[in-house]
């Protein structure tokens, strides 16, 4: 993926200093060493794992979570985040496509599994939410734009899924 990224956005200059960083963040020594790489070099420091966390272990992220909190010069985090329900759905649609790389982290407190380990979550946007803002919902699911989001706290067995901008009680 960094590779495809790269080439995608390789003529781009981007507006902060970069690094795309290709790790197995489920090795505690080699996520330890990245981390301690990363704070070495910077003072507020933005960590993106945007189409990671649903393939990761529990136990992985939260020890990931636990590891950016405990890093000074990191300051907020974006992932995306899927629910229970939707995890699910994409798991039996998906079926063979999925072989090599199963879903398996949705969790069912949401947005509060992070809170609990100290993070704070002064921003969630909703996919749903956002192609019906940008008008790219399909006809057919723009009437169910009229009905309220899902706790992202508790999104149960609702197709719901997120981006999330975790910052550090600061």
């Amino acid at each position: 993926m960094i590779e495809e990224m790269q080439r995608l956005l390789g003529a781009e200059t981007p507006l902060c200093r970069l690094a795309r960083c290709s790790v197995d963040l489920s090795d505690p020594t080699a996520r330890a060493a990245l981390l301690d790489k990363i704070a070495g070099n910077s003072t507020k420091t933005l960590v993106i794992t945007e189409g990671l966390l649903v393939y990761l272990d529990e136990n992985v992220v939260r020890d990931l979570a636990n590891d950016l909190m405990r890093q000074q010069s990191i300051r907020w985090w974006i992932f995306d985040l899927a629910s229970p329900g939707l995890l699910q759905l994409m798991s039996t649609s998906m079926g063979t496509h999925l072989t090599n790389a199963a879903m398996k982290f949705a969790p069912a407190n949401g947005v509060a599994f992070f809170e609990s380990l100290g993070w704070r979550a002064p921003e969630i946007q909703s996919f749903f939410r956002a192609a019906a803002r940008l008008r790219r919902l399909p006809l057919f699911l723009r009437p169910f734009a009229l009905f309220p989001d899902p706790n992202p706290r508790h999104p149960g067995n609702a197709r719901w899924s997120a981006v999330v901008r975790l910052a550090k009680n600061q």
